[in-house]
Formats: structure tokens, C-alpha cells, sequence
């Protein structure tokens, strides 16, 4: 698991972006709940989302170009496309 509750992670298919209130484990994939939408992003398809001012703290390893997004540049966007992928999940 590369996520936990608490991070900050944004969808990388659509730049949408929140904070992990649960984590899930369904049909063997991991799943994060996140807190803007309420729905279930498969962990692989999220990307860290490091809080301004914070890179200096990240292992080279973390230094990826993604995960250099900050926070505080970023914002909450709904393309208002339904993503067909398998790899979004609204449960209600």
C-alpha cells in the first residue's frame, strides 16, 4: 500500500484532487476513499500530492515529476465525463 489515511493524492486521469478518509480492499485492488468526492479510486491510479513547500522532504525516489505537484496549485475540477476505465468506483 502506497497511500494511507490522511494523504493528500490527486486522480490522475482527471487532476481531481483530495484527501484519503478511507482505504479499501475489494476484488484483490486497493481502493481510496477520498474526501471531495466520496467516491473509490484504485491507488494505482493516484498520485501524491505534496503540500507547498514540503518537495525538500521527499527521498529521490519521490522526487518523481508527478509527485512534485503542489497542493496548493492545484484545484478540484469536474470534466463531467463518466469514466468507464474500471478503475473509479462510486459505491452509495
Amino acid at each position: 500500500m502506497k497511500f494511507k489515511e490522511g494523504d493528500r493524492v490527486a486522480y490522475s486521469k482527471t487532476g481531481t484532487t483530495g484527501k484519503i478518509i478511507q482505504i479499501h480492499q475489494l476484488d484483490g485492488k486497493i481502493w481510496a476513499e477520498l474526501d471531495t468526492t466520496g467516491l473509490l479510486y484504485e491507488e494505482k491510479t493516484l498520485e501524491p500530492v505534496i503540500a507547498k513547500g514540503s518537495i525538500e522532504k521527499l527521498d529521490e525516489g519521490q522526487k518523481s515529476k508527478r509527485a512534485k505537484r503542489e497542493y496548493s496549485e492545484l484545484e478540484i475540477k469536474d470534466e463531467g465525463k463518466i469514466d468507464t476505465s474500471g478503475s473509479v468506483s462510486g459505491g452509495g
